[in-house]
Protein backbone atom coordinates (compact mmCIF):
# COMPACT_ATOMS: atom_id res chain seq x y z
CA UNK A 1 0.00 0.00 0.00
CA UNK A 2 1.22 3.50 -0.87
CA UNK A 3 2.72 5.36 2.07
CA UNK A 4 1.03 8.63 3.07
CA UNK A 5 4.30 10.54 3.16
CA UNK A 6 2.93 12.84 5.85
CA UNK A 7 3.41 13.23 9.58
CA UNK A 8 0.30 12.64 11.64
CA UNK A 9 -0.37 14.08 15.08
CA UNK A 10 -3.03 12.71 17.41
CA UNK A 11 -4.74 14.86 19.99
CA UNK A 12 -6.02 12.12 22.25
CA UNK A 13 -4.42 8.72 22.62
CA UNK A 14 -7.44 6.72 23.76
CA UNK A 15 -8.91 3.54 22.33
CA UNK A 16 -9.93 4.99 18.97
CA UNK A 17 -6.67 6.87 18.54
CA UNK A 18 -4.74 3.71 19.33
CA UNK A 19 -6.82 1.74 16.81
CA UNK A 20 -5.99 4.21 14.04
CA UNK A 21 -2.31 4.19 14.95
CA UNK A 22 -2.23 0.40 14.87
CA UNK A 23 -3.98 0.35 11.50
CA UNK A 24 -1.65 2.92 9.96
CA UNK A 25 1.41 0.97 11.02
CA UNK A 26 0.00 -2.43 10.09
CA UNK A 27 -0.97 -1.20 6.62
CA UNK A 28 2.43 0.42 6.09
CA UNK A 29 0.89 3.85 5.53
CA UNK A 30 3.24 5.38 8.09
CA UNK A 31 6.38 4.58 10.01
CA UNK A 32 6.30 5.01 13.76
CA UNK A 33 8.57 8.06 13.64
CA UNK A 34 5.96 9.92 11.56
CA UNK A 35 3.24 9.48 14.18
CA UNK A 36 3.10 11.97 17.05
CA UNK A 37 0.69 11.74 19.98
CA UNK A 38 -0.42 14.29 22.55
CA UNK A 39 -2.52 13.23 25.56
CA UNK A 40 -3.07 14.86 28.92
CA UNK A 41 -2.17 11.57 30.59
CA UNK A 42 1.59 11.08 30.60
CA UNK A 43 1.09 7.39 31.39
CA UNK A 44 -0.98 6.96 28.24
CA UNK A 45 1.70 8.64 26.14
CA UNK A 46 4.33 6.32 27.57
CA UNK A 47 2.11 3.29 26.87
CA UNK A 48 1.77 4.26 23.20
CA UNK A 49 5.48 5.02 22.97
CA UNK A 50 6.38 1.61 24.40
CA UNK A 51 3.83 -0.30 22.31
CA UNK A 52 4.25 1.36 18.91
CA UNK A 53 7.49 3.37 19.21
CA UNK A 54 5.59 6.48 18.12
CA UNK A 55 6.93 9.94 18.83
CA UNK A 56 5.22 11.04 22.02
CA UNK A 57 4.42 14.69 22.47
CA UNK A 58 4.03 16.51 25.73
CA UNK A 59 1.12 15.99 28.08
CA UNK A 60 1.26 19.74 28.84
CA UNK A 61 -1.49 21.34 26.77
CA UNK A 62 0.25 24.71 26.68
CA UNK A 63 3.07 23.26 24.60
CA UNK A 64 1.72 19.93 23.29
CA UNK A 65 -0.82 21.30 20.83
CA UNK A 66 1.62 23.83 19.41
CA UNK A 67 4.18 21.06 19.02
CA UNK A 68 1.79 18.98 16.90
CA UNK A 69 0.74 21.95 14.79
CA UNK A 70 4.37 22.76 14.04
CA UNK A 71 5.61 19.22 13.40
CA UNK A 72 2.67 17.42 11.77
CA UNK A 73 0.81 17.71 8.45
CA UNK A 74 -2.38 15.98 9.60
CA UNK A 75 -3.93 16.52 13.03
CA UNK A 76 -6.40 13.88 14.22
CA UNK A 77 -8.83 15.12 16.86
CA UNK A 78 -9.60 12.02 18.92
CA UNK A 79 -11.11 13.46 22.09
CA UNK A 80 -14.47 13.17 23.82
CA UNK A 81 -17.19 15.59 22.64
CA UNK A 82 -17.44 17.18 26.08
CA UNK A 83 -13.82 18.41 25.99
CA UNK A 84 -13.75 19.52 22.34
CA UNK A 85 -14.40 23.20 23.10
CA UNK A 86 -11.60 23.25 25.64
CA UNK A 87 -9.19 21.70 23.13
CA UNK A 88 -10.22 24.10 20.37
CA UNK A 89 -9.64 27.10 22.66
CA UNK A 90 -5.99 26.04 22.77
CA UNK A 91 -5.81 25.40 19.03
CA UNK A 92 -7.28 28.78 18.07
CA UNK A 93 -4.26 30.59 19.54
CA UNK A 94 -1.76 28.58 17.50
CA UNK A 95 -0.02 30.12 14.48
CA UNK A 96 -0.66 27.50 11.80
CA UNK A 97 1.79 27.38 8.92
CA UNK A 98 2.09 25.18 5.85
CA UNK A 99 -0.39 22.77 4.30
CA UNK A 100 -2.34 21.30 7.22
CA UNK A 101 -5.42 19.11 7.57
CA UNK A 102 -7.55 18.41 10.64
CA UNK A 103 -9.39 15.09 10.77
CA UNK A 104 -12.00 14.97 13.52
CA UNK A 105 -13.42 11.71 14.88
CA UNK A 106 -15.24 13.57 17.67
CA UNK A 107 -18.74 12.14 17.91
CA UNK A 108 -21.51 14.58 17.01
CA UNK A 109 -19.23 17.56 16.32
CA UNK A 110 -19.90 19.20 12.96
CA UNK A 111 -17.03 20.51 10.83
CA UNK A 112 -18.31 24.07 11.31
CA UNK A 113 -17.89 23.71 15.09
CA UNK A 114 -14.17 23.12 14.48
CA UNK A 115 -13.58 25.40 11.50
CA UNK A 116 -14.58 28.51 13.43
CA UNK A 117 -11.59 28.04 15.73
CA UNK A 118 -9.00 27.45 12.99
CA UNK A 119 -9.61 29.87 10.09
CA UNK A 120 -8.07 28.68 6.85
CA UNK A 121 -7.44 25.10 7.99
CA UNK A 122 -9.44 22.40 6.14
CA UNK A 123 -11.41 19.97 8.29
CA UNK A 124 -12.61 16.46 7.48
CA UNK A 125 -15.08 14.73 9.77
CA UNK A 126 -14.92 10.95 10.19
CA UNK A 127 -17.12 8.61 12.18
CA UNK A 128 -15.28 5.30 12.70
CA UNK A 129 -16.32 2.38 14.89
CA UNK A 130 -14.65 0.12 17.44
CA UNK A 131 -14.10 -2.88 15.10
CA UNK A 132 -11.22 -0.76 13.77
CA UNK A 133 -9.37 -2.42 16.64
CA UNK A 134 -9.34 -5.62 14.59
CA UNK A 135 -9.06 -3.83 11.22
CA UNK A 136 -12.67 -4.48 10.25
CA UNK A 137 -13.95 -0.97 10.79
CA UNK A 138 -16.69 0.91 8.95
CA UNK A 139 -16.36 4.68 8.61
CA UNK A 140 -18.15 7.64 7.11
CA UNK A 141 -16.12 10.61 5.82
CA UNK A 142 -17.48 14.13 5.28
CA UNK A 143 -15.60 17.12 3.90
CA UNK A 144 -15.81 20.49 5.60
CA UNK A 145 -16.22 23.74 3.70
CA UNK A 146 -12.51 24.22 3.09
CA UNK A 147 -11.62 20.57 2.44
CA UNK A 148 -10.80 19.49 -1.11
CA UNK A 149 -11.20 16.17 -2.86
CA UNK A 150 -7.52 15.55 -2.16
CA UNK A 151 -8.18 15.92 1.56
CA UNK A 152 -11.02 13.45 1.21
CA UNK A 153 -8.72 11.03 -0.60
CA UNK A 154 -6.22 11.25 2.24
CA UNK A 155 -8.89 10.52 4.84
CA UNK A 156 -10.18 7.59 2.78
CA UNK A 157 -6.67 6.20 2.43
CA UNK A 158 -6.28 6.24 6.21
CA UNK A 159 -9.63 4.72 7.12
CA UNK A 160 -9.79 2.19 4.30
CA UNK A 161 -6.64 0.74 5.88
CA UNK A 162 -8.87 0.01 8.88
CA UNK A 163 -11.86 -1.47 7.05
CA UNK A 164 -14.33 0.20 4.69
CA UNK A 165 -15.04 3.92 4.36
CA UNK A 166 -17.48 6.07 2.39
CA UNK A 167 -17.38 9.76 1.54
CA UNK A 168 -20.82 11.24 2.19
CA UNK A 169 -22.47 14.65 2.67
CA UNK A 170 -22.13 15.70 6.29
CA UNK A 171 -25.86 15.43 7.00
CA UNK A 172 -25.47 11.64 6.58
CA UNK A 173 -22.75 11.30 9.22
CA UNK A 174 -25.20 11.02 12.12
CA UNK A 175 -27.19 8.26 10.35
CA UNK A 176 -23.92 6.42 9.70
CA UNK A 177 -23.09 6.83 13.39
CA UNK A 178 -26.40 5.24 14.33
CA UNK A 179 -25.75 2.26 12.04
CA UNK A 180 -22.04 1.44 12.15
CA UNK A 181 -20.98 3.53 15.16
CA UNK A 182 -23.57 2.22 17.59
CA UNK A 183 -24.35 -1.00 15.70
CA UNK A 184 -21.56 -3.11 17.22
CA UNK A 185 -23.26 -2.83 20.63
CA UNK A 186 -26.49 -4.22 19.19
CA UNK A 187 -24.61 -7.05 17.50
CA UNK A 188 -22.86 -7.89 20.77
CA UNK A 189 -26.26 -8.05 22.46
CA UNK A 190 -27.51 -10.38 19.72
CA UNK A 191 -24.46 -12.63 20.07
CA UNK A 192 -24.97 -12.72 23.83
CA UNK A 193 -28.66 -13.58 23.43
CA UNK A 194 -27.91 -16.25 20.81
CA UNK A 195 -25.32 -17.78 23.12
CA UNK A 196 -27.73 -17.61 26.07
CA UNK A 197 -30.23 -19.57 24.01
CA UNK A 198 -27.59 -22.20 23.32
CA UNK A 199 -26.74 -22.45 27.02
CA UNK A 200 -30.40 -22.88 27.86
CA UNK A 201 -30.53 -25.76 25.36
CA UNK A 202 -27.58 -27.45 27.05
CA UNK A 203 -24.43 -26.13 25.33
CA UNK A 204 -21.47 -24.98 27.38
CA UNK A 205 -21.07 -21.20 27.65
CA UNK A 206 -17.72 -21.27 25.88
CA UNK A 207 -19.04 -23.32 22.98
CA UNK A 208 -22.29 -21.38 22.65
CA UNK A 209 -20.48 -18.02 22.56
CA UNK A 210 -17.95 -19.21 19.99
CA UNK A 211 -20.71 -20.66 17.79
CA UNK A 212 -22.78 -17.48 18.05
CA UNK A 213 -19.87 -15.15 17.24
CA UNK A 214 -18.66 -17.29 14.34
CA UNK A 215 -22.20 -17.47 12.97
CA UNK A 216 -22.59 -13.69 13.02
CA UNK A 217 -19.19 -13.20 11.39
CA UNK A 218 -19.97 -15.80 8.72
CA UNK A 219 -23.38 -14.33 7.95
CA UNK A 220 -21.88 -10.83 7.65
CA UNK A 221 -19.21 -12.14 5.30
CA UNK A 222 -21.89 -13.79 3.16
CA UNK A 223 -23.67 -10.44 2.78
CA UNK A 224 -20.45 -8.61 1.86
CA UNK A 225 -18.98 -11.21 -0.49
CA UNK A 226 -22.10 -12.38 -2.32
CA UNK A 227 -23.74 -8.98 -2.70
CA UNK A 228 -27.07 -10.69 -2.11
CA UNK A 229 -29.88 -8.92 -0.27
CA UNK A 230 -29.95 -10.12 3.36
CA UNK A 231 -33.61 -11.06 2.93
CA UNK A 232 -32.73 -13.45 0.10
CA UNK A 233 -29.93 -15.00 2.14
CA UNK A 234 -32.37 -15.41 5.02
CA UNK A 235 -34.86 -17.12 2.72
CA UNK A 236 -32.15 -19.53 1.58
CA UNK A 237 -31.76 -20.75 5.16
CA UNK A 238 -35.50 -21.10 5.80
CA UNK A 239 -36.56 -24.60 4.71
CA UNK A 240 -40.33 -25.15 4.50
CA UNK A 241 -41.62 -26.16 7.92
CA UNK A 242 -38.08 -26.11 9.32
CA UNK A 243 -36.40 -24.86 12.47
CA UNK A 244 -35.21 -21.55 10.98
CA UNK A 245 -38.61 -20.31 9.85
CA UNK A 246 -40.01 -21.21 13.27
CA UNK A 247 -37.31 -19.06 14.85
CA UNK A 248 -37.90 -16.23 12.35
CA UNK A 249 -41.59 -16.25 13.29
CA UNK A 250 -40.68 -15.94 16.97
CA UNK A 251 -38.43 -12.96 16.21
CA UNK A 252 -41.15 -11.28 14.14
CA UNK A 253 -43.69 -11.79 16.92
CA UNK A 254 -41.29 -10.00 19.25
CA UNK A 255 -40.95 -7.06 16.83
CA UNK A 256 -37.27 -7.80 16.20
CA UNK A 257 -36.77 -5.71 13.05
CA UNK A 258 -38.87 -2.82 14.27
CA UNK A 259 -36.97 -2.66 17.55
CA UNK A 260 -33.62 -2.58 15.73
CA UNK A 261 -34.87 0.21 13.45
CA UNK A 262 -36.06 2.15 16.51
CA UNK A 263 -32.59 1.75 18.04
CA UNK A 264 -30.97 3.21 14.91
CA UNK A 265 -33.33 6.18 15.00
CA UNK A 266 -32.72 6.73 18.73
CA UNK A 267 -28.97 6.76 18.10
CA UNK A 268 -29.31 9.40 15.39
CA UNK A 269 -31.43 11.63 17.61
CA UNK A 270 -28.92 11.38 20.45
CA UNK A 271 -25.98 12.24 18.17
CA UNK A 272 -27.82 15.35 17.01
CA UNK A 273 -28.22 16.34 20.65
CA UNK A 274 -24.53 15.74 21.30
CA UNK A 275 -23.62 17.81 18.24
CA UNK A 276 -25.60 20.82 19.44
CA UNK A 277 -23.69 20.78 22.73
CA UNK A 278 -20.38 20.73 20.86
CA UNK A 279 -21.19 23.85 18.82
Amino acid sequence: MERLGRKIGFIGGGQMGEAIIRGLLKAGLCVAQDIHVMDILASRLQYLKDKFQVTQSRSDRNTGYAYLAENCDIIVLAVKPQVLKEVMEYLKDISWTGDKLIISIVGGAKTTAIEKYVPGIPVVRVIPNTPMLVNIGASGVALGQRATQEHGRLALQIFEALGIAYVVPEHLIDPITSVSGTGPAYVYMFIEALADGGVEMGLSREMAQALAAQTVMGAAKMVLETGEHPGRLKDNVCSPGGATIAGVRALEQGGFRGIVMDAVEAGKVRMEEVGKKAE
